[in-house]
């Protein structure tokens, strides 16, 4: 069996007769005739009848045709593969995002990128509190999207692309403090501080928002974290883009105690190493947020 006798087969079903699929496939009558008795010969059953001047599948060409459809939709997701790949593209693309940032935009720049190179795989990795800046450090990802602060650049070692902004604020269920107006540090210190854990780099520390005394609770990622506050069992601090409805809604309230930063913002960047060369998709991307 060849592909082009399966291209030959198919073709002659979808067109119905010899010589539309002749006329189709630029080939004489006897030369398609020939082609499917062989391939009839080599697996010892008939794949076409020929009663009443028409070619019909019988039961086992049905099941036959169908598979060969599969193989010829295969061959031809394999010859694109294989043409992308020749190019040069990425094979795969490993990119990491802070939970701090919007999906959103990171998706519509990825749609994109799917359209423009289908066969590249895209594997995207969610974290929370710098941790896809610590994947990149690792090498573990090609690109990250992470919240940047001005003691990165002691790092050395990575090229940013400014692409958006965040904003983190300090919430809490209304219920948890019904006098939220007139709050401070110690109305905070009854309740329980809810934050992420931290990441392994050297930087990151609970030290940057962390209120002395208070009793502590982690989770690993923001979206555990916005449920833990909805259902009251704390306070602190979210990206407030994760949080708008509840906001609207009443379901969480900012607070703003006089002693305390309740809210902190900044860039968000793409990221990659130096020492790394962009290829033609990553290029895309990279690109794409510029």
């Amino acid at each position: 069996m060849t592909l082009d006798q399966i291209r030959t087969l198919c073709r002659i079903v979808e067109c119905g007769t010899l010589q539309k699929a002749a006329i189709s496939l630029h080939k004489t009558q006897p030369a398609l005739s020939m082609a499917l008795k062989k391939l009839e010969a080599e697996y010892g059953f008939q794949i076409l009848t020929r009663d009443n001047y028409r070619l019909t599948l019988t039961e086992a060409g049905k099941l036959f045709y169908h598979k060969a459809q599969e193989l010829l939709q295969s061959a031809s997701q394999l010859n694109s593969l294989g043409q992308h790949l020749g190019e040069g593209n990425e094979a795969k693309i490993r990119l990491g995002y802070d939970a701090i940032c919007p999906l959103s935009n990171i998706l519509s720049v990825l749609k994109r990128c799917q359209t423009q190179f289908p066969y590249t795989e895209i594997e995207l990795i969610g974290e929370s509190r710098f941790g896809s800046l610590d994947l990149l450090k690792k090498e573990k990802i090609d690109l990250a999207i992470s919240p940047w602060w001005p003691t990165l650049y002691a790092l050395g070692d990575l090229e940013s692309l400014p692409i958006s902004h965040f904003s983190i604020i300090l919430v809490a269920a209304p219920q948890l403090f019904p006098t939220f107006k007139n709050i401070n540090i110690n109305d905070l210190k009854q309740e329980v501080h809810i934050n992420v854990e931290e990441s392994d780099l050297s930087f990151d520390t609970h030290d940057l928002i962390l209120l002395k005394g208070c009793r502590q609770w982690r989770t690993k990622d923001a979206y555990t974290l916005k449920n833990m506050l909805v259902e009251g069992l704390g306070w602190g601090y979210i990206p407030e883009f994760m949080v708008e409805e509840e906001l609207k809604s009443g379901q969480l309230i900012k607070l703003q105690p006089a002693e305390l930063e309740y809210s902190i913002s900044g860039e968000i960047r793409l990221i990659k190493r130096q020492e790394t060369s962009l290829g033609p998709v990553s290029s895309m991307i990279w690109n794409e947020f510029s």
